[in-house]
């Protein structure tokens, strides 16, 4: 009874482990693909379909200078992707190689794409939201690759955990951790990516451009952190409630003191 009552308990973590490894996977891989189901996974999307620049103080606009620049640019964990807008389709055209510590600065890609050495019409809302993003951005993949690794841990260490409370003390712990990473990785990355769409979306009368971020993606991401969070309280629930020790005195026979059996023989 009691090791089924304890891996009935354990059950609930375990789940919630799984679950919180499998979504930051997704984050993880978002966004790597040109085409399936990654290239609908991005953090922010760049719509400079009306980009116009100006240079040298002349205002024109992006396809003026390069027929085939591309309308949207979207941004993932490792590379960005580009394409073309029709009929409000997004069709990615190609994307960027990855990069082990990756930051996405949009300002610097469409300098880059045009050719030009600066863009002088950059609003000032926009040079402080792209301030911090190197930074953030290297924070924020080593937060959720150890966060990834923590949590392939405390996966393994579960085993151990149903026969033993010290294994599910030091389950606990690994728990603890990769819980404090993806939240701490998902709210960077919530942070980051919120404030510069909304610096892009502020500089339309300036830029052209309008940003959004995906719902998909943040929901898998915020998805990953409760998951980590439910996994560290049933851990714990799983310490205080579970049966992980056995008694060695179960097949003891006691008798009255005064019988034969249990008086000492003289």
């Amino acid at each position: 009874m009691a090791a089924g009552r304890n891996c009935f308990i354990i059950s609930f973590p375990y789940f919630f482990t799984i679950a919180a490894l499998v979504l930051t996977i997704f984050v993880i891989i978002s966004n790597l693909e040109d085409h399936g189901i990654l290239s609908k996974l991005y953090f922010m999307r760049l719509n400079t379909q009306n980009l116009s620049v100006t240079v040298q103080s002349n205002t024109v606009t992006a396809a003026s200078i390069n027929p085939s620049f591309p309308d949207f640019f979207q941004v993932g964990l490792w590379n960005y992707c580009q394409g073309t807008i029709s009929d409000n389709v997004y069709t990615i055209t190609n994307c960027s190689a990855t990069h082990g510590l990756f930051y996405f600065n949009p300002i610097s890609i469409i300098e880059q794409n045009l050719g030009i050495s600066s863009i002088d019409n950059v609003p000032s809302q926009v040079d402080s939201a792209l301030n911090a993003v190197k930074a953030v951005s290297y924070v924020m993949i080593i937060l959720y690759c150890v966060a990834a690794i923590f949590t392939a841990m405390e996966f393994i260490a579960g085993f151990f955990s149903f026969h033993s409370r010290g294994g599910s003390f030091c389950t606990l712990i690994i728990s603890f951790l990769a819980m404090a990473c993806v939240v701490a990785a998902t709210a960077l990355a919530t942070a980051l990516y919120f404030v510069e769409a909304r610096a892009f979306n502020d500089a339309n009368a300036t830029l052209g451009t309008t940003a959004s971020t995906d719902r998909t993606t943040f929901g898998i991401a915020w998805g990953a952190a409760v998951a980590a969070i439910l996994a560290s309280i049933f851990w714990l629930v799983s310490i205080c409630c579970g049966s992980t020790r056995h008694s060695s005195r179960s097949d003891v026979v006691y008798h009255p003191v005064d019988s034969p059996v249990g008086m000492r023989q003289m």
